[in-house]
């Protein structure tokens, strides 16, 4: 079985020039609410980091270039995997332990072939640093987030995934969450950020949960994931789709 023998390769590391961005630090404090700046600055496309904001909240920055994916890949991909828990798992063996999606969007992921996407809601539950979080995601479309469709196609842009991240079925929101995909000779490049604690209403709640070490954690995760995502996503989408 293709996945079975997925769960045997190594995972990649971390590369020397992500390690030495993430000791300096030296992003941006690009705020929520300027994010269709990301889309057009390559510059900021580009920054590896984390930071904490005037409000409490970290913002955190990481990049991984896509060789060889499509945005037909990553739009199957955030539809097919989380059909079943072994699908995340492979994601990032070790850090990835399950995942649900809403019953209420059964009908959108029993089809047979990928639709087009439809906001829907996923609960996975996943290892940060070393806490294991439950946690439940709302992935929208990128306008409804905020993003420009027409900044987004001026820069050659086809896909954002992009959501709201909470912890405990939402009893406590926390993150806005994005991943955007460029297209370039070679495949895509994704840049990702994730505003954490942007949505946590509850100041002292904010002031004690979020934190460096969080942002950090959450930094060398998206890096791990997503260039593992890379070199087995090409193998299931042959296999699978």
């Amino acid at each position: 079985m293709i996945i079975a023998s997925l769960f045997k390769k190594n995972l990649p590391v971390i590369p020397p020039d992500i390690t030495e961005a993430l000791c300096q630090n030296k992003i941006t404090l690009t705020p929520f609410e300027g994010k269709n700046d990301i889309l057009s600055n390559g510059d900021l496309q580009k920054e590896i980091g984390f930071k904490k904001m005037s409000d409490g909240t970290y913002l955190v920055s990481m990049v991984c270039p896509m060789d060889g994916i499509t945005a037909e890949m990553i739009e199957w991909w955030f539809w097919w995997h989380p059909q079943a828990k072994e699908r995340y798992q492979v994601w990032f063996p070790g850090e990835h332990i399950g995942i649900k999606y809403s019953k209420k969007q059964e009908n959108y992921f029993k089809q047979k072939t990928c639709p087009d996407f439809k906001n829907n809601t996923q609960y996975p539950t996943e290892k940060i640093g070393k806490a294991t979080l439950p946690l439940r995601i709302d992935f929208i479309t990128p306008e409804e987030f905020g993003f420009s469709k027409q900044i987004m196609q001026k820069n050659d842009i086809p896909i954002i995934i992009c959501g709201h991240v909470g912890a405990f079925n939402n009893l406590v929101k926390h993150t806005e969450m994005a991943h955007i995909f460029k297209r370039t000779e070679k495949g895509l490049f994704m840049f990702s950020r994730f505003w954490i604690g942007k949505t946590m209403k509850n100041p002292l709640l904010k002031k004690l949960i979020i934190n460096e070490k969080m942002a950090r954690d959450m930094a060398e995760h998206c890096c791990v994931e997503y260039r593992n995502l890379c070199e087995i996503l090409p193998i299931l989408y042959k296999e699978y789709k």
